[in-house]
């Protein structure tokens, strides 16, 4: 399964780098994670509980980064495996001013994760619309997280309140795409 897009995120590269570097502040915007330590300054192991239509359960497993070069990209190499299956890959991530504004990041990714074990029984199409919005979760999380440490406060996290982001997010996503069409004609 292969996956990819981009984001915007309203804050400087330097700080996007620094929160996607942070086991502490990124274990809470990854949906499912109970768990993420940093084992080495390049390498983490993590649980996170996942539940993929009837296919739940608690994975275990690691990530290497490799290419590191900071504050704009690395490669990511994962691992993981739980009593309903594994799942390993690898990926990249990129981050970028948008147009020039370096108060604004663009985030680039691409990977490519290969599944085994009772997940596969789920489907592809089951598995990738199950990531995309763990993704949208994921982003719509860091958002709020950039934007409290832009204020000096902590963001509330958790899986519902980042799941109402998502949301909206794609809420407003629509609208906009609806008024700019609009706007064409």
């Amino acid at each position: 399964m292969k996956l990819s897009g981009e984001r915007i995120l309203a804050a400087p590269r330097q700080s996007v780098w620094e929160l996607f570097n942070d086991p502490e502040r990124l274990s809470r915007l990854i949906p499912g994670c109970e768990k993420l330590e940093q084992l080495a300054p390049d390498e983490f192991s993590g649980t996170i509980n996942v539940g993929i239509a009837a296919v739940k359960g608690i994975y275990i497993g690691r990530l290497r980064l490799d290419e590191i070069r900071p504050p704009e990209h690395y490669k990511m190499n994962i691992e993981g495996k739980g009593k309903q299956g594994f799942m390993r890959g690898a990926g990249t991530l990129d981050l970028a001013p948008h147009d020039g504004n370096i108060a604004r990041t663009v985030v680039r990714y691409a990977g490519d994760i290969q599944v085994g074990g009772t997940l596969v029984q789920v489907g592809q199409r089951v598995i990738e619309s199950a990531a995309k919005m763990m993704l949208g979760q994921f982003f719509a999380a860091a958002e709020a997280e950039l934007k409290a440490q832009a204020a000096g406060i902590v963001a509330r996290q958790g899986f519902l309140i980042n799941l109402w982001r998502y949301m909206l997010a794609l809420i407003r996503s629509l609208f906009s795409r609806r008024a700019a069409s609009r706007k064409e004609q």
